[in-house]
């Protein structure tokens, strides 16, 4: 009689269990409580057998002990983290940009508090959410899924090392936080010091004026009004930046497999 689960799917189904928990776990939407736990546990299941199912895997079970199982886990793990924190590089740059622009609009008192990120500005929980909205919207979330399935394919289970330009790789690309966020905020920024730069002069100019009280709700009226007329920028610069987050992680993914 054969077995319905055999040891070969068990430990398939257990690395690619813990491959799929490690990405959502460090994936930026998917960790937050916008989606409820039992929405989570039901993704990761389904997605996990439906791998198994569809995906040959060739692993030896010669010689397996428990060591390398929990090797080879850990080395899921790993993986599965660093594609979700090629993610939140892209994700921290929408934010840092905000508080960039926070900063300048006389914002950075104005906080709430993510489960996810601590203390935020209102601004910055906004970029958040126009960023996964353009994540949806855009299909992107269609790519992650085929990079996610891609990812057996180059990084098969129970590969034993990590290529070393694996951390290369990620510490390389963890300063387009602020390069992405400087891009990002600096025509708003510039706005802001601008009208700075004028509140200055008539201060000097007319000290009679209390530029305290006048200048404080304009550069709040300003920046609100740039960042109106400037929102398809912004669109725009999410779907560029999510181009090269699907290209980031596909050459992430080839490069460990190698």
């Amino acid at each position: 009689m054969t077995p319905l689960v055999t040891v070969h799917d068990a430990i398939a189904i257990s690395l690619v269990f813990t491959r799929i928990i490690a990405l959502f776990l460090s994936f930026p939407f998917f960790n937050t409580t916008m989606i409820p736990t039992n929405v989570k546990i039901l993704l990761v299941v389904s997605l996990s057998f439906f791998i198994v199912k569809n995906i040959s895997f060739t692993f030896s079970l010669e010689d397996i002990t428990l060591y390398k199982i929990l090797l080879m886990i850990l080395l899921e793990l790993l993986i599965g983290f660093g594609i979700g924190l090629l993610v939140n590089f892209f994700v921290s740059a929408f934010s840092y940009a905000a508080e960039i622009i926070s900063y300048f609009m006389g914002l950075t008192v104005v906080n709430m508090f993510d489960p996810t990120y601590g203390q935020i500005s209102v601004l910055s929980k906004l970029f958040l959410m126009l960023f996964y909205i353009i994540f949806f919207a855009s299909g992107a979330y269609g790519y992650f899924v085929s990079a996610l399935f891609m990812s057996f394919s180059y990084i098969p289970l129970g590969m034993m090392h990590i290529q070393g330009g694996f951390w290369q790789y990620i510490i390389q690309n963890s300063f387009t936080i602020f390069v992405l966020a400087f891009k990002l905020a600096f025509p708003f920024a510039l706005i802001l010091y601008l009208v700075n730069l004028a509140l200055a002069l008539v201060n000097r100019l007319i000290p009679q004026i209390n530029v305290f009280i006048v200048g404080l709700p304009l550069q709040i009226f300003i920046g609100l009004a740039a960042l109106a007329l400037g929102a398809s920028v912004i669109v725009f610069a999410g779907e560029q930046y999510l181009k090269d987050l699907i290209h980031d992680i596909i050459y992430l993914i080839k490069s460990l497999g190698k």
